[in-house]
């Protein structure tokens, strides 16, 4: 047995009711990924503490250049030891910084 149901056209209010509920979306959604990239950068500088090759004010100057840059520094946290070895070795170099 079939049943006809008649669908109720939507209103203005259905409309903002959407539209807020998209926006309330979308905030936290940045609210997440901003609380991600905290958590992220409050664990660089303990990352570097293994690398023992670098001076305090060089794991600063390293930490501050990954929080800067979230491409590197996600690339950094991506990568086995061995290569935040080099990537780290690559950033000093390019900052020029003199032990």
């Amino acid at each position: 047995m079939w049943v006809k149901v008649a669908l109720l056209p939507r209103t203005r209010n259905h409309d903002k009711f959407g539209a807020i509920a998209d926006t309330m979306g979308n905030i936290a959604h940045r609210i997440g990924s901003e609380f991600e990239a905290c958590k992220k950068r409050g664990q660089v500088y303990d990352q570097l503490e293994s690398f023992e090759f670098l001076s305090v004010e060089a794991k600063v100057e390293v930490a501050q250049y990954l929080c800067n840059n979230s491409k590197d520094m996600n690339l950094f946290f991506s990568l086995p030891e061995v290569a935040k070895t080099v990537l780290v070795k690559r950033i000093v170099k390019k900052l020029d910084f003199k032990e």
